[in-house]
């Protein structure tokens, strides 16, 4: 990193702690960097910025931190759903064949037990903060004794660095989908790169997903069959590197480094505001007495000033400023020195400094991530319609995109190595707001011939809820308005009298539900 770089990064970091009213001051020095001796031709590539400081710097930040809440929570913090992969559909009872639905449950099982102390979404989380924090995350993807994939692991980007791309391609087998979902094994070659995590004092290295070779954990080099079976030896797990691209960088670089000087501006622009109540020494009001000032008034002032005015105690305190009279013989008999009382208030600060500076450089962040203004708290300038709008810019050109891009990574990366054929990984997005536009759309579609079962695909994205299909509904594959036309003229059939009252007693309370939500949107309209 240069070096004008580097000060100007470890310059954001303030280490003075409030403690009961008082200024705790440590040094402002960093712990010098683990990977300093693997630069270079120790075979780590150095990141382009200090990735100890970009951990650091939301927690300084007055605006970075919501910043990045925002973006984990709404692309994030919502679950995933299975959708069947083209060409998979159920069969005439509705179900789908017996090994479509048991991967189903092998892959609900890996995201509920993929790692002992954590749940995926919380993972996720975790991982969407640190790619927004430092521009890149790492999972380690873990592996039982037959190589089946067992499991995930998160870990801290700060501790983790890259080595150079190897000279040579290794060879590989790419698993790519067929039309009918199996895969098809093709021979390819890639340079592969290793990781480097050190934590505690202790290095690991890791290889990259899909690398077939067998790597030393301990050193980073590639071993042999016979070498990999010593005892000592511990091999090398897989990573999946997620990044923030940047063209200039193997490493990711995080969206809002572009604004870096508001964000030290602002930290500095508060240190001033909060100095204020400590420091200021400009009383209220000051009683100036005329005449000649005595000898020791000046150190007397210094110290009241010191001692008695400056800082919250003294904060309504006036100052007097004594003078002794200079004896005038031509002065009438008793005459007393002139007092003047002269009102300071003008040259106090009245409020805070630098506000609207604070605003632009919050502005700018904001902008960074593309965010409105009501994702990190400021509603005063919104009404529902502003704010519904606002969302769904914010959930067509910043959200959805991210989720697809990593819904990429889990079906293009992981399920391919998990064998998975029949399914395919989609994260869920916020319940619609606008149901009842939606709703109204629905109504139209369906005169329009839809199916009960398309409707009811459309109404789990209003609701967010999975609406699994009732056992024995062939109804569902027919116009909802046939279908309804033939219940009302009673020539409605199903497998069996059971089915057919327990499907429309379903059906029935997917319409109830409907219609609370309606009624729900509609109240809060009103109110």
């Amino acid at each position: 990193m240069a070096e004008s770089q580097e000060q100007a990064l470890q310059a954001t970091i303030y280490k003075a702690q409030v403690l009961g009213g008082k200024e705790i001051v440590t040094s402002n020095k960093l712990e010098e960097d683990p990977f300093a001796g693997l630069y270079g031709e120790g075979g780590v590539i150095e990141p382009p910025y200090d990735l100890r400081v970009l951990t650091l710097l939301p927690e300084y930040s007055n605006i970075l931190g919501q910043c990045i809440d925002a973006m984990e929570t709404n692309i994030d913090g919502f679950g995933f759903t299975l959708e069947p992969a083209e060409g998979v559909t159920p069969g005439p009872d509705g179900k789908y064949p017996p090994e479509v639905e048991a991967e189903r449950r092998r892959i609900k099982n890996f995201f509920r037990y993929c790692n002992p102390d954590e749940s995926f979404t919380k993972i996720r989380r975790k991982t969407r903060r640190d790619l927004e924090t430092t521009g890149n995350a790492y999972w380690e993807i873990l592996r039982n004794g037959k190589g089946e994939i067992a499991g995930i692991e998160y870990l801290e980007s700060y501790t983790m660095r890259l080595t150079p791309l190897d000279r040579e391609p290794t060879d590989m087998v790419l698993r790519v989908k067929r039309d009918d979902n199996s895969y098809e094994e093709i021979p390819h070659r890639k340079r592969f790169r290793r990781f480097v995590q050190i934590r505690d004092g202790k290095t690991v290295y890791f290889k990259e997903f899909g690398d077939p070779r067998l790597i030393d954990a301990k050193t980073g080099k590639v071993l042999t069959e016979e070498e990999a079976k010593k005892p000592d030896v511990v091999l090398a797990t897989e990573v999946i590197h997620f990044k923030i691209y940047s063209p200039r960088s193997p490493y990711g670089v995080p969206r809002w480094i572009g604004t870096i000087l508001a964000v030290r501006g602002s930290r500095q622009a508060e240190e001033v505001n909060y100095e204020y109540f400590d420091n200021k020494t400009v009383p209220p009001l000051a009683v100036l007495v005329s005449g000649r000032l005595a000898s020791d008034s000046v150190k007397r002032i210094e110290d009241y000033i010191q001692n008695n005015i400056k800082g919250r105690k003294g904060f309504h305190k006036i100052l007097v400023i004594e003078a002794e009279t200079t004896p005038n013989p031509l002065a009438p008999a008793g005459q007393k020195a002139g007092i003047e009382i002269k009102p300071l208030t003008e040259a106090q600060q009245k409020d805070a400094l630098f506000v609207e500076y604070d605003e632009k450089n919050q502005e700018k962040v904001r902008s960074a991530f593309r965010l409105p203004p009501i994702y990190v708290g400021r509603t005063k300038d919104f009404n529902r319609s502003t704010a519904e709008e606002s969302k769904r810019v914010a959930e067509e050109q910043v959200f959805g995109p991210e989720r697809d891009d990593f819904d990429f990574t889990i079906n293009r990366l992981l399920f391919p190595a998990m064998d998975v054929k029949y399914w395919e990984f989609k994260s869920l997005a916020p319940t619609a707001d606008n149901a009842k536009d939606m709703t109204e759309m629905l109504n139209v579609f369906v005169k329009a011939g839809m199916t009960t079962k398309e409707a009811r695909r459309i109404m789990e994205e209003i609701l967010n809820k999975e609406l699994p299909d009732p056992k024995g509904a062939d109804w569902l594959e027919e116009p909802l308005e046939v279908y309804l036309a033939k219940l009302r003229s009673g020539i409605a059939s199903a497998a069996s009298p059971e089915d057919e009252a327990q499907a429309v007693k379903k059906f029935a309370s997917f319409l109830i539900e409907v219609r609370k939500r309606l009624e729900e949107y509609e109240l809060g309209l009103a109110q």
